[in-house]
């Protein structure tokens, strides 16, 4: 008794350091922790961070049917944000009108040039109409008007760019003029909608920033709609909305599932054991060794990405089914009477072999994973691996001393002995039938648009229209010389190509584009085009032509502009994107999509083609992190078959080894693989499809898949009558405590642990059918030994 208090007492004081150390786990939501460290799209997205350094800015909208009101309510914002010390910039109105007045500059210089010729021959006509020795029949020329020259801007790359930015892309010198209406803020047409950005010093990618940010934002916003007229709306949106709303959503829905996990654990617990004190007995050894498991994991590796983290689920899959095992062997024990000591030290004689097998084979199942690249699978592999062995050795060391000490009760009474249920022929039909079924199993489908699985609450609900190209995601690029960009953006593959490849047309946004490498020819032309307009309203003065003097006039407006467009006339939203931290320009801008972040397929395609553009131009380095979804969900598709592969692989090698027989390891593999079929063509016959959040449930289905093949077949040759029926109701047990867990799931608000819960039951449930009716069914009964 002694030892078995110092035993419990060591291993209470090594769990309780664990969880310690357990509180450093980091949670990695980015998909590139997904990826390979040599992805060229990680490196290129860190490369570009390291010389841009540009984040995703807050953004506030403000809505109301009174535009005046919607204005003032952006100039306080603006006002409140810019005192906050994180603050870089504040962004009410795009800033660009210095830009949009010398439209000029972005007009081809063959054209400036005609418009030149016109204008002269503007000038030869009124000359000509002065002389009485000078005879003309033909017309006056007609000069451009604004219409014309704002039709020329818009088939510029700078137009176009410009209107797509900002819905207008020239602007009459010094405005004033009808369509001119100043400065424009950033606001829909209507002005019933605007908006304020304030780039932070932070990033939206770390969540606990994020979350500080919207509290301390919401502080000043919801203070503020509330001292207005009924009606007014002032939501933040973007990351800063949707990573701490999502967060706290999953938060709350997990609170709520543990609850309804813990406590329909402990009624499968009660009703297959009837005793309270099983509960200890269960939880202490269980509890105890997976907080060693995670311990050690945070030591080795203390951040995990989103696929790693359902490990943790695997081992407390694994970490009760061990234990309720052991718990199911030591109570038929001491139902024929044995002490405590004499029960847990025959549980542990009679399970040792087959505990070992069952975690040893799902072991090697999960670390054949390691070999992959994708670090999504490869990190759940040893993270896996690791944990069941840990938690295993730690239940076989811990349970004897625990149930010692808790002995519970020792009432003795007949256990009823499992009976045999061989039916070859029926399982020789449903192995068929799940044999032909496998073509219909890989028909299993992919959700792609991960919005759908945006939880209630998040959508804030205002048209966020206003925000045109910049409320689309991009992509960001980076040159080693003004030359090499150049070639790139010229590249017809940027252009036509983009949109052939994407099937959109793609916004870029360049130095070259801005600050057109031609302006010294421009100012001469302009300034030869400015000297003719003057002459020529010399002549139409003196003949008092007051219809060619307006013509002159409304031309005069675009032609006079003080100099070329410049680096410090672009406003600091832009200029993040144009102008390197080291200050160079021309070597780096921005690729403005018209897709969403949400959608994999979309991002598939600009993966694919940022990849051509990296082919094309490697001087030049393209990164985009929405683009990584489209990463990610490829590789997923594309590794599954390997991943399941190479599961099966380790779960053979481990079985052969194990068992030394080659009835034991086909059993366990043909089991297995039936239930991985059966669970495939039913998600694919109720039009369930997988996604990033419910494929977690696929290898916590597939590891306790495994065990209970191993524990239901280990026991079918090796067991007596008495243990063959305590073995088959612990596989039942340990099984439906987990589809419990996962039941609960099913209660949440978020949809993708709605789903996740979903397709676990539904794993989980055809497991246990296939290990307890059909792997039964299959093993051909023992034969009676000769004595």
């Amino acid at each position: 008794m002694t030892r078995s208090l110092l035993t419990l007492v060591v291993a209470l004081g090594l769990a309780s350091a664990a969880v310690w150390i357990a509180r450093g786990l980091q949670l990695d939501t980015g998909l590139e922790a997904l990826l390979p460290n040599d992805s060229v799209s990680v490196l290129s997205i860190e490369a570009t961070r390291g010389k841009l350094g540009l984040e995703e800015p807050l953004t506030i909208l403000v809505a109301s049917d009174d535009p005046d009101r919607n204005l003032a309510l952006v100039a306080q914002l603006a006002e409140a944000f810019g005192e906050w010390p994180e603050t870089v910039w504040v962004m009410t109105g795009y800033g660009l009108d210095a830009l949009a007045e010398r439209a000029l500059y972005y007009v081809d210089a063959d054209t400036l040039y005609e418009w030149n010729e016109l204008a002269e021959e503007t000038l030869d006509w009124e000359v000509c109409k002065a002389s009485p020795l000078c005879v003309t029949i033909a017309d006056p020329p007609e000069l451009p008007d604004s219409d014309a020259v704002r039709e020329a801007v818009d088939f510029s790359p700078a137009g176009t760019v410009l209107r797509q930015l900002t819905g207008e892309s020239a602007k009459q010198a010094g405005g004033g003029a009808e369509g001119d209406e100043g400065p424009q803020p950033l606001c829909n047409d209507e002005r019933t909608v605007c908006a304020v950005q304030v780039m932070l010093s932070g990033s939206p990618g770390d969540l606990g920033y994020a979350r500080m940010i919207k509290q301390r934002a919401e502080a000043i916003t919801v203070p503020l709609v509330q001292s207005q007229p009924e009606g007014t709306q002032i939501e933040v949106i973007g990351r800063y909305r949707v990573a701490p709303l999502e967060h706290g959503i999953i938060l709350n829905d997990l609170r709520l599932v543990s609850i309804l996990a813990a406590l329909g654990s402990l009624l499968v617990v009660l009703v297959f054991f009837r005793d309270l004190t099983a509960v200890v007995q269960l939880m202490v050894p269980m509890l105890s060794g997976l907080a060693v498991a995670i311990g050690l994991v945070v030591l080795i590796e203390p951040k995990i990405n989103i696929i790693s983290a359902s490990a943790l689920a695997i081992l407390a899959g694994m970490a009760i089914d061990f234990g309720i095992h052991l718990l199911m062997h030591y109570q038929s024990a001491r139902a024929e009477g044995l002490s405590p000591a004499a029960a847990a030290k025959a549980s542990v004689r009679e399970l040792w072999v087959s505990l070992l097998v069952a975690g040893l084979t799902t072991a090697c199942g999960f670390g054949a994973l390691s070999m992959t690249d994708f670090q999504g699978f490869s990190q759940m592999g040893w993270i896996a691996s690791l944990g069941i062995i840990v938690t295993l050795l730690w239940t076989l060391a811990v349970f004897p001393s625990m149930v010692r000490l808790v002995p519970g009760s020792n009432k003795p009474h007949r256990q009823p002995a499992a009976k045999d249920r061989s039916a070859r022929r029926f399982a020789s039909i449903v192995l068929a039938a799940g044999l032909l079924g496998i073509p219909f199993a890989l028909q299993v489908g992919f959700e792609s648009n991960l919005s759908k699985l945006q939880p209630k609450g998040v959508d804030h609900g205002i048209d966020a229209s206003l925000m045109r190209a910049r409320g689309n995601i991009n992509a960001l690029y980076i040159g080693e010389s003004r030359e090499a960009v150049s070639a790139a953006v010229d590249d017809e593959l940027m252009t036509s190509g983009g949109m052939e490849a994407l099937g959109v047309e793609p916004i870029v946004v360049s130095a070259q584009v801005i600050f057109p490498e031609d302006s010294d020819e421009k100012t001469e032309l302009l300034a030869e085009l400015e000297a003719t307009i003057e002459r020529a309203r010399e002549k139409a003065t003196e003949r008092e032509d007051t219809k060619l003097l307006e013509e002159l006039d409304e031309l005069e407006l675009w032609v006079d502009v003080e100099g070329p467009p410049q680096p410090d006339q672009i406003p600091e939203w832009l200029a993040a994107t144009l102008v390197l931290k080291d200050g160079s320009v021309g070597k780096s801008g921005i690729i403005y999509v018209p897709l969403r972040g949400s959608n994999a397929a979309a991002m598939e395609k600009l993966a694919v083609w940022l990849d051509q553009l990296r082919e094309a131009h490697p001087e030049v380095i393209f990164a985009s992190a929405a683009a990584l979804l489209g990463e990610v969900t490829p590789a997923l598709i594309a590794d599954a078959p390997w991943i399941l592969a190479l599961v099966f692989l380790g779960l053979i090698v481990a079985t052969a080894i194990a068992s030394r027989s080659f009835v034991v390891t086909r059993d366990v593999f043909l089991a297995t693989a039936l239930s991985t079929i059966l669970f495939a063509a039913t998600l694919t016959l109720f039009g369930i499809d997988l996604h990033l959040y419910n494929l977690l449930a696929v290898p916590v289905t597939v590891g306790l898949a495994v065990d209970g093949a191993v524990h239901v077949r280990w026991a079918h040759d090796y067991d007596g009558a008495r243990q063959k029926y305590a073995t088959y109701k612990a596989v039942a047990a340990s099984t439906l405590t987990s589809m419990v867990a996962f039941g609960a799931l099913m209660t949440a608000d978020s949809p993708g642990l709605r789903s996740l819960g979903q397709v676990g039951v539904i794993g989980l449930g055809i497991s246990l059918a296939v290990n307890l009716v059909w792997l039964r069914a299959w093993c051909l009964p023992q034969q009676p030994q000769e004595g």
